[in-house]
């Protein structure tokens, strides 16, 4: 079967593209981890491992710039999801969820960007949502930059939009 003439065309591009870029630094091809950009900021996808255990991924995720972008996923020594955190900079803050050793949710709620001291960071901030390793819902924290108003969580009547 003969192949149509924009097929053609475009795969003479890509592989003129390919070959013209095969031997720049700059470029971040998907299966590339850790790179830095020519500022020397973190760019694309980042991955850590245990120092104890090389085998075994402590977090991945995405930079941009420096700055951490789209979903960070942190993993236990044994190998299960700890943590899940999407960065939302246009907000300045990240939805998090935290999970038991089982894989059920612990609590979740939002981390936001704050200066303090002339740093930023981010802090817990908001109502906070906590459930029992079988996944039912317990009740929520109020946290206000980073200070919870409660030592335990408060339970009350279940807000319609918690799952």
């Amino acid at each position: 079967m003969k192949k149509p003439v924009y097929l053609k065309s475009f795969l003479l591009l890509l592989c003129v593209f390919l070959v013209a870029n095969s031997g720049s630094a700059s470029m971040a091809w998907p299966w590339k981890w850790n790179q830095v950009n020519k500022a020397g900021n973190r760019q694309g996808k980042w991955r850590a491992f245990y120092e104890h255990k090389p085998e075994q991924l402590m977090y991945r995720g995405r930079f941009k710039d420096g700055q951490e972008r789209g979903t960070w996923r942190t993993y236990s020594e044994n190998g299960t999801l700890e943590r899940l955190e999407k960065y939302e900079p246009r907000h300045k803050r990240i939805r998090t969820i935290f999970y038991h050793p089982n894989g059920k949710v612990s609590h979740t709620g939002m981390a936001y960007l704050f200066e303090e001291k002339n740093m930023l960071m981010y802090k817990w901030h908001g109502d906070w949502h906590y459930y029992d390793a079988a996944g039912n819902w317990l009740g929520w924290k109020s946290f206000s930059c980073g200070q919870a108003a409660s030592a335990e969580p408060v339970q009350a009547k279940k807000p319609a939009d918690v799952k």
